[in-house]
């Protein structure tokens, strides 16, 4: 499966919304990458394995799930997850990349790659319930990256 959507950042045809940096939405994401309990439901514990100034490896304890990812940054431009396969999950590739198509117009763009999970008889196709499970935590990130920056946490 491949899905990819775009969560616009500052909308600057409202002036009344704050207007977030660059800096402030890279830090948010880094922030993500860094300590998911505060970004992912569900997190119930995570140790950083190795990292590195642009890598980070991670191990997240999920409820009857341990995932194993490597993260990649490229500097207030790209974040790249490779989540490990398993005998129960298949391997996965998030990337984030930060868009500026015009001054202080800012955008991420996610961008979803993992092996497609047979549906088994159930309502909605599994794959069409991760790709609004992937859009709902993505508007989540950047409102808690939004209530961060409102703190000066990104100054």
């Amino acid at each position: 499966m491949t899905f990819e959507h775009i969560v616009q950042i500052n909308d600057l045809t409202k002036p009344e919304l704050p207007v977030l940096t660059r800096f402030q939405v890279w830090e948010g994401l880094v922030l993500r990458a860094r300590r998911p309990d505060k970004f992912l439901v569900g997190v119930d514990d995570y140790e950083i394995l190795d990292q590195g100034p642009a890598y980070l490896k991670r191990s997240l304890q999920l409820p009857g799930l341990q995932v194993v990812d490597e993260v990649t940054f490229w500097h207030e431009a790209r974040i790249e997850y490779r989540t490990q396969p398993t005998a129960t999950l298949p391997a996965a590739t998030l990337v984030m990349d930060i868009e500026e198509p015009e001054p202080a117009s800012l955008f991420v763009r996610f961008r979803y790659e993992t092996a497609s999970i047979e549906n088994r008889g159930d309502s909605m196709p599994y794959d069409q319930y991760l790709e609004q499970a992937y859009v709902a935590t993505d508007i989540e990130t950047i409102q808690i990256i939004r209530q961060l920056a409102e703190t000066g946490v990104f100054c």
